[in-house]
């Protein structure tokens, strides 16, 4: 702290420190979470206990409604406690709500990313909110604020070249929409992530890319890790006849690898040995 803010040695201990520690402890800040908080921002002790750590504590508990969620909603971005939030978050949520989003949705955004909201252009925030309503998301669904993150995390030329990337997989615009307004964060992810799944779909046999326009959130998962090692074993059971072309991949990818393992791999491994070694990738997809 002190390397960061070496003033604070000029401050007095009794008058100026210890009211602001006793401040932040009294609303349930635990010396854990203080030592914590105070080396990611000593800005906080060089910051008016009257004129802003106060008014920003009690702004935000006015959006989220208990000391406990402040205290770790304020861990995540201790920025907020030392800023006039009437002015650098209030006009954004001011935005929301002209907007229909309800309170609970605002709570949630800012609770699940203080960061990004606080850290938001104004400007850009107003654009992509009214881009995220021209999309028809729902204000009052959790995918209206999922699509707002996704479009202010991502540069406008950055959002273009992405939009490139699946179309260059044979996707129109509708179809991007479409899959973007089931699952916003496939907006997020990097490209070299976004090509291999895209460029893995398209060429297996079996699965295609329309699998992936029906369940974007398959582009979430991982290549390597989930979608490769499930999709041989599948791929080992269809060819000796144990399970047919229709199963559904995209609800065996979304089951927990204990019950996935039990069901595919442990239950046929005796009569199937391959089954074990596609899913240790030992095997070549499609058995």
């Amino acid at each position: 702290m002190i390397s960061f803010r070496p003033d604070l040695l000029k401050f007095n201990p009794d008058k100026t420190l210890k009211p602001k520690l006793h401040f932040l402890r009294d609303v349930g800040f635990s010396t854990p979470d203080l030592t914590f908080l105070l080396s990611k921002s000593p800005n906080i002790l060089a910051s008016s206990l009257d004129n802003q750590i106060v008014p920003a504590y009690g702004f935000l508990k006015g959006i989220l409604g208990t000391d406990e969620i402040v205290v770790s909603t304020a861990k995540r971005a201790p920025l907020l406690l030392h800023n006039d939030l009437h002015k650098m978050i209030g006009p954004k949520i001011r935005a929301l709500r002209d907007h229909g989003v309800p309170d609970s949705s605002i709570s949630a955004m800012i609770k699940q990313q203080p960061r990004r909201f606080i850290s938001a252009n104004p400007d850009r925030f107003t654009v992509a909110l009214t881009k995220v309503k021209e999309m028809d998301f729902k204000p009052s669904s959790s995918f209206f604020y999922l699509a707002l993150h996704a479009i202010l995390s991502t540069s406008e030329s950055n959002w273009e070249e992405k939009f490139e990337l699946y179309r260059s997989f044979g996707w129109s615009e509708d179809d991007i929409l479409s899959a973007f307004k089931k699952q916003p964060h496939i907006m997020t992810l990097s490209k070299d992530k976004m090509r291999k799944m895209m460029d893995f779909f398209s060429k297996e046999p079996g699965l295609g890319l329309s699998v992936v326009s029906h369940y974007p959130n398959l582009l979430l998962l991982s290549l390597e890790k989930t979608i490769i090692p499930r999709w041989s074993v599948i791929c080992v059971l269809m060819s000796h006849g144990i399970l047919n072309k229709d199963v559904n991949f995209y609800t065996i990818c979304c089951s927990k690898e204990k019950i996935f393992l039990e069901k595919y791999v442990i239950k046929y491994q005796e009569k199937v040995t391959q089954v074990l070694e596609a899913y240790q990738g030992k095997t070549v997809i499609g058995g």
